[in-house]
């Protein structure tokens, strides 16, 4: 956090030492939105502190990142900072002391460590990355231990997240997405960046609960050095007054995706209006926690018109026939009803049928049977004409054989719709990867439309240019005809001329 600089003078005639206690409190609980817990859970990395003058800075708000500063803050590399920090010692004697803490496996965890300042190098800096993330870090810049003439004993600070402006990702796990060009270093609150994917939005909070705390404690002159501890990892926190205060619970509402399309209309087909239905689903982003709000509901239904169907009269043990463009390697699904022509006998339970499919080669791909109202399915095999048959198979009386029936038929070729019961599983993929699978299955679908298109249109291409020729060799051929003909007929009319001596 940046620090307000007093140009006041450091009097104090001694140099002083301080044990510096860095505690994260980045838990579950207080950052519940994509937190991570695998490759890599949330943790810390190496702090790097200097001890310096007023006239430096290691990183500063609303100013640009300096090259070591993002090299570690996107990648933990302290190789180019480090030498950042020295260059300035040796060029311009504003920086004091440099020091480190080992790394912390865990969002909760604490390490400490000591260093030394005096009156001409009297502020503290430092930075540490959050892991993982794109280029997010916590930090002091320019905090004075200095209070005129003497130093100050005790100072406790609470970090908040910075983002450094060189890579534009808006989660935890983003890929590098550098930004172009770079931007100043800013403070990341609840409500900016100002977009529901970035892990730190959370819309209900005025303000994001600390990802961390820093307490510095002047070390008496006789107290005897002590080295560095080792960081302790989230499920080994030390008790004492660090880390008393009770873990912050972040409510977390829950995030579904927009409605998809309504998809197709399924049901019976005939005049009766409401015997369709077509359903449309969303997706959970992110699930509710600590007691935020539930999901809405993720499935919606309305009644419709199957119109997209046709009927067609059948007699009784005749077979009828449709045909259907169907590309390769595609599923169809098919609903028939099957009903007297004459509504008053609409209540007869003799009424069956059976489904022939066949493929362009007339190999039977489908054959059931149905009483009065079925659904059925099948994947083609080869682009071409497919033979959509339909038999009558009552059990009446030889004397109603004539009797006229109508058959409603709707052929359906791949839903694009998301099957409402795989929304019931899909808690166990993760939602981007279930969307991409979705869109993937569309571009496939549209695909296979592409090429059956381009193989009709060849197939279209070559009967135009066998006719093209063919008309050609016809108009060759008359015309051979026509000048055959009118020769022999001027040849006739010479000969029957000379025969009757008029010429």
């Amino acid at each position: 956090m940046p620090v307000s600089v007093v140009d006041s003078l450091c009097t104090a005639t001694s140099t002083a030492r301080y044990r510096l206690t860095f505690t994260g409190k980045w838990s579950q609980t207080a950052f519940p939105k994509q937190y991570p817990v695998y490759r890599p859970p949330a943790q810390w990395s190496p702090l790097i502190g200097v001890t310096h003058s007023s006239d430096y800075h290691i990183w500063q708000k609303n100013e640009y990142a300096s090259n070591g500063v993002r090299e570690f803050s996107e990648k933990g590399e302290a190789w180019t900072l480090i030498k950042e920090v020295e260059a300035a010692g040796e060029r311009i004697q504003s920086v004091y002391g440099l020091f480190s803490t080992p790394a912390v496996l865990g969002g909760t965890g604490q390490t400490s460590v000591e260093f030394e300042v005096y009156a001409r190098h009297n502020f503290l800096s430092f930075i540490m990355r959050i892991v993982p993330s794109p280029d997010w870090f916590i930090g002091i810049d320019s905090l004075n231990l200095c209070d005129e003439d003497h130093w100050k004993e005790n100072i406790s600070l609470e970090l908040f997240p910075y983002d450094a402006g060189t890579d534009s990702g808006f989660t935890f796990s983003s890929p590098k997405f550098e930004t172009i060009p770079q931007d100043k270093v800013t403070q990341i609150t609840s409500s900016f960046p100002s977009h529901p994917a970035n892990s730190f939005f959370y819309p209900r909070l005025r303000h994001l609960p600390p990802m961390a705390k820093v307490t510095l404690t002047k070390i008496k002159s006789k107290q005897i050095f002590s080295l560095p501890i080792e960081p302790t990892q989230s499920n080994q926190i030390p008790t004492g007054n660090e880390i008393d205060e009770s873990l912050i619970n972040t409510p977390l509402d829950c995030e579904v995706s927009a409605w998809s399309p309504w998809g197709l209309c399924k049901g019976e087909c005939g005049e009766d209006k409401k015997k369709g239905v077509r359903y449309r689903t969303r997706y959970v982003h992110i699930k509710p926690a600590n007691n935020g709000s539930s999901c809405p509901p993720l499935e919606e239904e309305k009644t419709c018109v199957p119109d997209n169907s046709m009927f067609f009269e059948l007699l009784q043990q005749k077979e009828r026939c449709i045909i259907e463009e169907i590309p390769e390697d595609t599923l169809v699904t098919g609903y028939i009803l099957l009903e007297h022509w004459d509504k008053k006998q609409d209540h007869s339970p003799h009424l069956g049928l059976t489904i022939t499919v066949k493929d362009p080669n007339l190999e039977v791909l489908l054959m059931k049977r149905f009483g009065k109202y079925g659904k059925f399915t099948f994947t083609s095999h080869f682009s071409g004409q497919h033979f959509v048959c339909v038999k009558s198979n009552t059990t009446r009386f030889s004397v109603f054989a004539n009797e006229r029936l109508k058959v409603h038929l709707d052929v359906q070729m791949v839903e694009h719709t998301i099957d409402p019961s795989a929304v019931k599983t899909k808690d166990t993929i993760e939602s981007v990867e279930f969307k991409i699978q979705h869109l993937i299955g569309q571009m496939q679908y549209i695909s296979k439309q592409q090429d059956f298109e381009r193989e009709r249109e060849e197939t279209f291409r070559q009967m135009s240019e066998e006719t093209n020729g063919n008309v050609l060799w016809w108009a060759i051929i008359q015309t051979s005809i026509l000048l055959t003909v009118g020769f022999w007929q001027m040849r006739s009319l010479k000969n029957f001329f000379i025969k009757k001596k008029l010429v």
